[in-house]
C-alpha cells in the first residue's frame, strides 16, 4: 500500500506480514521508504537519514527501525504512524481543510511539535531537520 511519494521516492505501508513479524515483532506495522532510481536524491541523503535518525530516539520523532542497501535498492524502514500527518488530515488523502480541530488537540500538537524541535536543537550536535511534520 503506497502511503505517499516524495523527493526520495515512494513510502509503503507494510502490515503484519510474516516478514514484518519476524523482523520487528508481532503486531508491528512499518513504513518503508524506497529510493526512486530517477530521484535527484541518492546515497548521500539515504546515508544522512541512516546516520542521524539511527542515533536519535525521542517520543516525538519517528523511529528509524532499519535500512537496506543492496545492489541498487536503498530502503529505510520506519515505525508506522497510524494517525498519519496533520498535513494529510487537513489537506490531502481525503482530509478536508474545513475540519475543525479542538483547542485541546491543537495545543497538544503545538506542544509535542515544540518538544521534538527542542530535542533536535539542544543536542550536542544540533540538527536542523528539513522534513519536519507534525502529527
Amino acid at each position: 500500500m503506497i502511503l505517499g511519494k516524495g523527493g526520495f521516492g515512494s513510502v509503503y505501508r507494510v502490515d503484519e506480514t510474516p516478514l514484518a513479524e519476524t523482523l520487528f515483532g508481532s503486531g508491528m506495522n512499518v513504513a518503508i521508504k524506497r529510493l526512486n532510481p530517477q530521484s535527484r536524491q541518492g546515497l548521500q541523503e539515504w546515508q544522512s537519514e541512516v546516520d542521524f535518525l539511527g542515533c536519535l530516539s525521542h517520543p516525538n520523532l519517528v523511529k528509524l527501525l532499519g535500512y537496506c542497501f543492496e545492489d541498487q535498492e536503498m530502503l529505510l524502514v520506519y515505525e508506522f504512524m497510524a494517525g498519519g500527518s496533520l498535513d494529510n488530515h487537513l489537506f490531502q488523502m481525503g482530509g478536508s481543510a474545513t475540519v475543525t480541530l479542538s483547542w485541546d488537540l491543537r495545543l497538544k500538537i503545538a506542544i509535542d511539535t515544540a518538544r521534538g524541535l527542542t530535542f533536535l536543537h539542544t543536542l550536542d550536535e544540533q540538527v536542523i531537520f528539513r522534513d519536519f511534520k507534525s502529527i
